[in-house]
């Protein structure tokens, strides 16, 4: 891990830094009195409800996963879940987003498959999060008259950046032939031209889900069955800090925290979640003080959940820490060879 470090040290210090500005931002004006009691007379019964209902929307995270890699392989139910858990666990511990190149190395080692046709899948996967996140917040803006014009531009400009995307991988799923007559024009070196065009066979495997209506239609219920699972996580874990809000409200700082992780940060999105969260709740007439010891709490509470997850799944499958670290070296070595570096 030295050598990620070494050669991403500008971002990964550049993260940090911004995750401090952010938590600076948050708790300037906090009352830590306040905050403290809030902790202390916090609902240890609503915290463990909480958690059981938020692991819960991963096992219906790991069934959409079953079905989008579908197209690669038939599987048990649940047989890639622990999978699906590394990627999210080693985000939280890795900069760079590398948890996801983590979980596309084990899953393809693990099911066989390619871990560039895996990739595509959690692209897709993510993608579609996204289109339920759009979606929410243009829905639910309708009803909030006082949105900040910055965090109405973010979702305006998500929006045509991952509309783009989503009509990019569709039609790459149905026209590959004609992404590779494209590569074929450049005349490259004939190794370079067939590395190009087996990484890229490879990935377009992972996008067969766009060809299957029903596939498609599984995913789509699923991603929305999700998120308003989390959101009745929320809800119920800031309702044992004392915070009572809607499962519509928390479903709408969901989506804005979210879309928040997109800003470079300390592993595991310290400072985005916590700032814009309290954002979105101070729309509902939320003080500050409040609205961060919840949402500082519920990110924490989360992050264990997932770390909880991590380690079962470890002993489960049989991997070690070192093994999930190995597998970040070795897909960020890959990646420098693919860029000559």
């Amino acid at each position: 891990m030295g050598e990620i470090i070494k050669k991403h040290i500008f971002k990964i210090i550049l993260g940090c830094l911004i995750s401090l500005l952010l938590i600076y931002l948050c708790i300037r004006n906090i009352d830590f009195k306040q905050s403290v009691s809030l902790l202390k007379n916090a609902d240890i019964s609503l915290i463990i409800t909480g958690v059981i209902i938020y692991i819960s929307s991963y096992l219906v995270r790991g069934f959409r996963w079953d079905y989008i890699l579908a197209p690669l392989k038939k599987m048990k139910v649940f047989q890639s879940f622990y999978y699906l858990v590394f990627g999210f666990f080693m985000n939280n511990i890795l900069p760079l987003r590398l948890g996801e190149f983590v979980r596309a190395i084990v899953a393809g080692k693990k099911l066989g498959i390619s871990k560039s046709g895996v990739f595509a899948t959690i692209v897709v996967e993510r993608l579609m999060d996204v289109v339920i996140f759009i979606l929410s917040f243009f829905l639910i803006a309708m009803f909030i008259p006082n949105i900040p014009n910055w965090l109405q531009k973010s979702f305006i400009l998500c929006t045509i950046v991952f509309g783009l995307m989503f009509i990019a991988l569709f039609f790459m799923s149905k026209k590959e032939e004609n992404f590779l007559k494209i590569l074929y024009k450049f005349h490259l070196p004939l190794k370079l031209t067939e590395f190009i065009k087996s990484i890229f066979l490879k990935f377009a495997s992972g996008l067969k889900f766009f060809q299957n209506r029903k596939l498609f239609i599984v995913v789509f219920l699923t991603s929305i069955i999700i998120w308003v699972i989390e959101s009745y996580a929320y809800k119920t874990l800031f309702l044992a800090f004392g915070l009572k809000v809607t499962a519509v409200q928390c479903l709408f700082v969901i989506v804005t925290t979210g879309v928040a992780t997109m800003i470079p940060t300390a592993p595991g999105f310290i400072g985005a979640i916590e700032s814009v969260g309290m954002i979105t709740l101070g729309l509902f007439g939320i003080e500050e003080t409040t609205a961060f010891t919840a949402m500082a709490a519920t990110h924490f509470i989360e992050m264990m959940s997932v770390y909880l997850l991590g380690i079962i799944g470890m002993i489960k499958e049989k991997i070690s820490f070192s093994d999930l670290f190995d597998f970040a070296l070795k897909q960020h070595q890959d990646t420098e060879e693919i860029n000559g570096k």
